[in-house]
């Protein structure tokens, strides 16, 4: 079941209409190496506007956001700030390599520490992080919520935020939604979760082709106008198809008028009956009806194409791929675990653990950053060495296991895409190979042989499900599947798992992606424990809320 709209109270809307204009954009255009990304941008920010920015990976979503910053220069209009204004960029991975103490790198950010403390306590623990601990001991989710307090120890008019909810956990994403529903100021962000979307803006700016379509409302309103309008479009070209065949059946009949008339003519001609210059008219003048409905006809025409161009254009893909799995041993268990424990050398990570996995179970994973999800996970598919599980656990030797992590690590950047499908599928015929890269909406040859380290966020999340899924598969893990992909992207792969009777387990918070896909029962790690949470995927919020009050943040 979708969220409903938000509906905005009178006073809000004119609230809007009379507030301080913070950020506008007149005519504004951007070119990148030759390339034209944005044309003709008119935009405008206002206090108290929360506003989602969606697109297509690629479409130049955080090159807008660094435009609107002012950390880029327009190529040409004008871009007017009335106000401070702080950018908040997504995670640098790099980052988790430096040596560089935290406190260091809040100064960069041009914050004291001793500032930064003062709001710190609602972010963080009491020393759950210290000024002299090094970067690279943080994790994706402490990097990003010392970023959120750096960027509200600024205190800026807007805020301009990239992908945050990118490697947060339940709890860190919960500490973002309640900081933007009470931010002072005005915010832009750019997230790939609807749900989330849904919770605290009031306003979406669709990137496409390089100009912002804007909407009003959350992101389910704008989900249902885009609807309107594109079934208003499959209306209008249906209805055109019918003005042609109309068009096309009268000058077929004028046609024959003609024919007719310059037979007649003709006879008159040789019968001495009709004078050559009142034979010249009657012709002449069917010639210029005829030529009328032509013109007529061709403008028709064109119409249609572009209309068909357009709805084309929308349908590039097919609304699903299918995943093969083996439907002959139906609610068997394959995995089954009791009175495990789950660990490193002289650390415990998850301990008296009791778990079952029966085929066809549908399961989220959740816990807090670095309470052993990940670990859990890769112990289940039989992928990490490095931590052990041990006590009663019993795998079916039958099952076909597949773990896909975040960052794609099977993908060899350095083979094409063929090359890549036929390493991890060996016993696969060429054509095989070749239908399963089609099946991922690789169908072109220059697409399936150009290397996969060119690929984008999307493309590389299709080869690796084109590569995993080429045999029969009883139980996928998923480790955060979503982070940096479109909602189109995002969606593919939702209908794909929708369909798949196999078992799934994901991590994974964005809470849009788990109602697509049928989950039902939430595994949560807390305190070192793992509980068992079953709910009905019908309420997604509910499923989410009650998800995040079961553990300890």
């Amino acid at each position: 079941m979708g969220i409903l709209p938000i509906k905005f109270p009178i006073s809000v809307v004119f609230y809007s209409v009379m507030a301080k204009v913070i950020l506008s954009a007149k005519d504004t255009s951007f070119e990148l190496q030759h390339k034209t990304l944005f044309k003709g941008l008119n935009l405008t920010v206002k206090q108290g506007d929360r506003v989602g920015l969606v697109g297509k990976n690629g479409s130049g979503k955080s090159t807008l956001l660094k435009l609107l910053a002012g950390q880029l220069e327009a190529t040409k209009g004008v871009i007017t700030t009335k106000g401070s204004s702080y950018y908040l960029p997504q995670l640098d991975f790099s980052l988790f390599g430096s040596t560089d103490k935290i406190e260091e790198y809040v100064s960069r950010q041009g914050v004291k520490w001793s500032a930064l403390n003062t709001g710190f306590r609602k972010w963080f623990k009491e020393n759950e992080i210290k000024p002299e601990q090094k970067l690279q001991t943080l994790s994706g989710g402490e990097m990003m919520k010392l970023n959120l307090a750096i960027a509200e120890t600024h205190n800026p008019d807007l805020l301009l935020l990239d992908e945050p909810t990118n490697h947060l956990d339940a709890g860190g994403i919960d500490i973002l939604k309640k900081f933007l529903t009470t931010f002072s100021g005005a915010f832009i962000i750019v997230s790939h979760d609807p749900f989330f979307l849904d919770l605290i803006v009031n306003h979406i700016w669709e990137l496409e082709e390089g100009a912002v379509a804007e909407y009003g409302g959350n992101y389910t309103h704008y989900a249902d106008q885009k609807q309107f309008k594109k079934d208003a479009r499959e209306r209008d070209y249906t209805a055109t198809k019918k003005k042609l065949r109309k068009v096309k059946k009268s000058i077929e009949a004028e046609r024959k008028r003609t024919d007719r008339s310059r037979r007649v003519g003709r006879k008159e001609v040789f019968a001495n009956n009709m004078p050559p210059v009142l034979k010249g008219f009657y012709a002449n003048k069917a010639s210029g009806t005829a030529g009328k409905q032509g013109k007529k006809l061709r403008k028709i025409m064109t119409q249609r194409d572009e209309q068909a161009a357009s709805l084309q254009k929308e349908k590039q893909r097919p609304l699903r791929f299918i995943l093969d799995h083996d439907t002959s041993g139906a609610r068997r268990t394959l995995i089954a675990i009791n009175d495990g424990t789950l660990g490193v050398p002289e650390k415990t990570l998850i301990d008296d653990i009791d778990l079952r996995i029966v085929y066809g179970d549908r399961m989220v994973l959740v816990g807090k950053n670095g309470s052993g999800k990940s670990s859990l996970a890769k112990s289940i598919a039989g992928e990490d060495a490095a931590v052990e599980l041990v006590g009663y656990v019993k795998r079916s030797p039958s099952a076909r296991v597949v773990y896909v992590d975040q960052k794609y690590q099977i993908i060899d950047p350095n083979l094409t895409l063929i090359e890549n499908v036929e390493k991890y599928n060996p016993k696969l015929l060429n054509e095989e190979v070749r239908r399963q890269l089609g099946r991922f909406l690789f169908y072109k040859e220059e697409d399936a042989r150009k290397k996969a380290g060119v690929l984008s966020g999307g493309e590389a999340a299709r080869l690796v499900f084109a590569m995993v899924t080429a045999g029969s598969v009883d139980l996928l893990v998923l480790d955060e599947p979503t982070n940096n992909l479109d909602i189109e992207t995002l969606d593919i792969i939702a209908d794909a798992l929708k369909d798949f009777s196999g078992a799934l387990i994901v991590i994974s918070h964005n809470v849009h992606f788990l109602e697509r896909i049928g989950i039902d029962t939430a595994l949560i790690i807390d305190k070192k424990k793992l509980k068992t949470m079953c709910s009905s995927p019908a309420d997604p919020a509910a499923f989410y809320n009650e998800m995040v009050s079961s553990m300890s943040l």
